[in-house]
């Protein structure tokens, strides 16, 4: 591989992790925004009573609104946070090994230990109990 394709090779990669990153931080700003409309939903949801037109709330769907039932829109709120979730997990995976490949390609050292040290998984609580026993 000469230096121009190492080149381009690198500088792609570099702006694939970038663009990763920018998702990562688009997808915790609208997660965020999803636990607070959750936060507002359920509190309606404890003070509304059952059957009565206060156990509806509007949602917004893309240019419109619909006036759905609070339970249906909570399920529909739960379910899109963990959406959110599983993608945030996998575009923080992608990033590990993208940072990881760069690493290797650049023979950086710094950036070799950081994606090591990125590989890392947390202790469950199942583990933290355990160690915590003994």
């Amino acid at each position: 591989m000469d230096a121009v394709e190492y080149q381009a090779k690198v500088e792609a990669l570099a702006e694939d992790i970038l663009t990763d990153k920018q998702l990562s931080v688009d997808y915790d700003r609208k997660r965020q925004e999803n636990r607070e409309a959750l936060r507002i939903l359920r509190e309606q949801s404890q003070k509304a009573k059952p059957n009565s037109t206060q156990s509806t709330t509007a949602v917004n769907m893309g240019d419109f609104f619909i006036q759905l039932p609070l339970p249906k829109a909570l399920k529909m709120m739960e379910d899109a946070q963990s959406e959110l979730d599983k993608a945030i997990a996998d575009v923080r995976q992608r990033l590990k090994a993208k940072v990881k490949l760069l690493g290797e390609l650049e023979g950086d050292e710094r950036i070799a230990s950081v994606a090591k040290a990125m590989d890392l998984k947390s202790v469950s609580g199942q583990e933290l109990y355990g160690i915590s026993r003994k």
